[in-house]
């Protein structure tokens, strides 16, 4: 049985008194530092910062927000994200909120849509705290110890990030939302209306920006379950793009993503792994398969490519720390083996299966696993199309898996490298198709560089090496965009990003109107196979803004528009 859900927690009572904060400790694992979360602790705010140990736990305790099982341990990874032209969301049985969501029957009272919104809500608010609390005690520090205050900027520099990457979520899920960045609130503050989304972006481009100046590369960060620098410039160009697409569309914001993937590309920090390995076991089908995904299952770190990662850290019986990745989402498994269960919720689409260019089934092979495991441990095959199992996230694979059907310690990819080389081409292709200048040493030729060697990791050969069977030539900005597009399809699939990708475009309807009719096609009942054909409206580039976490504390957010984005 999943994790029961957490009580909701008004936003508001974390802003004065009270934080739920984690101890840290540097464990070894497989020759990786990692970030441990062990025991709560609370504490009236002023009180708790008075020395750098306090600062790294309330850092810790932000961080601590990512692996809430109602963000990246399972319903924001799981639910959120599907219902695309690559994936649907099935499970016997209709009607729960995570059905409602994924098949686009939604409403301001779903609960995980609520969930959601509150836990980031809470991220920012612990955030706020540890701003606060952390910027006093560097600044008492300026005079006294330069060894101190580069500890504590470092420490901001990570909860800055945080708190743009939180906001982020917000704004691209939701459009306005309320901007609550301090922590002394009075109760009429409380009724808040929403920031229009530009004045979101902006102060997430600041908190960004700053965090940028203080993190370290990857090379040199302290725990590898922590952000860098080159990860979070990557992120920033992600948020670029949105801004670029719709619904805003401010063009001026491709140039500032070109800038920031070339930050992290001429860094010489990160790179494609070009590992890809025959796994010692699921035979007859341990075909290759990365070592970058493959590291999730081992719990090693691999900072060259995947550059940040959500850290789970799941230890015996107990499901805190562990998160629902390679059980919910990922390949089949039966419940009575000794690998434990796999059920997936999320299925990858037949149609998507065969979008694939001949001379790249290796990437479609490890992308999407046509096998199962029975209840003897036997690998065999999913005869039915429609089984198609999330082959990226791989629970057999870990060395000791957990003794519970539902929870393990898998990490979830939130940016990867190869996406940092697909953003920089399209951003480049965006720039110059409306007439801008591309900073020094940037050409289109980079693009197509760029573009160029995750083709030719995908099929196994040297990232740098040129390959003219391969390598995509010629072509004009039309047409290397709408490559780029399904590039980013077949080499980022189940990460998470095509959603957003397709409402950034302005193609979410269209796209899933389309995959509907070409499963339809195939022969395969909408209500029962591909609902979100059937339910897509334009109003689902955006989620209502929930009932019970926020409309009924706080009316006020609801006077910019009455009609909650469209769900009233």
């Amino acid at each position: 049985m999943a994790r029961s859900p957490k009580r909701f927690v008004p936003w508001y009572s974390h802003l004065r008194v009270l934080l739920a904060l984690v101890s840290i400790s540097l464990l070894v694992n497989s020759c990786e530092d990692i970030l441990e979360e062990e025991a709560f602790t609370t504490f009236i705010g002023d009180s708790f910062f008075e020395d750098v140990g306090s600062a790294e736990l309330a850092m810790v305790g932000v961080y601590n927000t990512l692996s809430s099982n109602d963000l990246y341990a399972s319903n924001y990874v799981i639910a959120f994200h599907t219902g695309t032209d690559i994936d649907r969301y099935y499970r016997q049985g209709v009607g729960n909120p995570s059905d409602l969501l994924a098949n686009y029957e939604i409403q301001e009272f779903n609960k995980d849509i609520g969930r959601a919104w509150a836990t980031l809500y809470q991220g920012i608010a612990r955030a706020n705290l540890a701003i606060d609390g952390i910027s006093k005690l560097r600044d008492q520090a300026a005079e006294e110890d330069s060894q101190r205050v580069q500890q504590y900027d470092n420490f901001l520099g990570d909860v800055y990030f945080l708190r743009a990457f939180f906001y982020f979520q917000l704004v691209k899920n939701w459009g306005d939302v309320p901007l609550r960045l301090g922590t002394d609130v009075s109760l009429d503050e409380l009724a808040i209306e929403r920031s229009p989304k530009e004045e979101v972006y902006q102060q997430i481009e600041l908190d960004m920006l700053q965090a940028i100046e203080l993190l370290p590369p990857a090379s040199n960060v302290s725990n590898k379950g922590r952000i860098n620098k080159g990860a979070a410039q990557g992120i920033l160009a992600r948020i670029y793009l949105h801004w670029a697409g719709n619904p805003i569309q401010d063009k001026t914001k491709y140039i500032k993503a070109v800038e920031q993937a070339w930050a992290v590309v001429s860094s010489g920090e990160h790179a494609l792994n070009p590992v890809v390995e025959r796994p010692a076991i699921g035979a007859p089908f341990d075909h290759p398969f990365p070592e970058v995904f493959a590291n999730y299952s081992y719990g090693i770190f691999d900072l060259k490519e995947s550059m940040w990662e959500v850290h789970f850290s799941f230890v015996g019986n107990n499901a805190q720390n562990g998160s629902s990745i390679g059980t919910w989402f990922g390949v089949k498994q039966h419940t009575n083996s000794s690998y434990k269960r796999g059920t997936p919720r999320r299925y990858p689409l037949p149609t998507f299966y065969e979008s694939f260019e001949v001379g790249d089934s290796l990437r479609r092979d490890w992308s999407i696993s046509q096998f199962e495991i029975n209840a003897r441990d036997q690998f065999v095959s999913t005869n039915n199309e429609l089984g198609y199992g999330v082959g990226k996230f791989r629970r057999y694979l870990i060395p000791s898996p957990s003794t519970t059907n539902n929870v393990d310690k898998m990490n979830w990819p939130v940016i990867r490298y190869a996406d940092v080389l697909l953003m920089l081409a399209e951003g480049i292709v965006e720039v110059l198709d409306h007439g801008g200048s591309l900073p020094s040493g940037v050409t289109i030729d980079t693009a197509f560089e760029s573009i160029n060697q995750v083709r030719r990791r995908a099929r196994v050969k040297n990232p740098l090496s040129p390959n003219e069977e391969i390598d995509l030539m010629g072509l004009d900005l039309a047409q290397l965009r709408t490559q780029i597009r399904k590039e980013r399809a077949w080499e980022l699939c189940f990460e998470n990003v095509r959603r957003p990708d397709l409402i950034r475009w302005g193609t979410l309807v269209s796209t899933v109107r389309e995959t509907g009719a070409q499963m339809q096609e195939r022969g395969h009942d909408l209500q029962r196979i591909y609902r979100p054909s059937l339910f897509i409206r334009s109003i689902h580039s955006q989620l209502p803004i929930p009932f019970a976490e926020e409309i009924s504390q706080n009316p006020a957010i609801l006077n910019t528009d009455p009609s909650n984005n469209g769900y009233r």
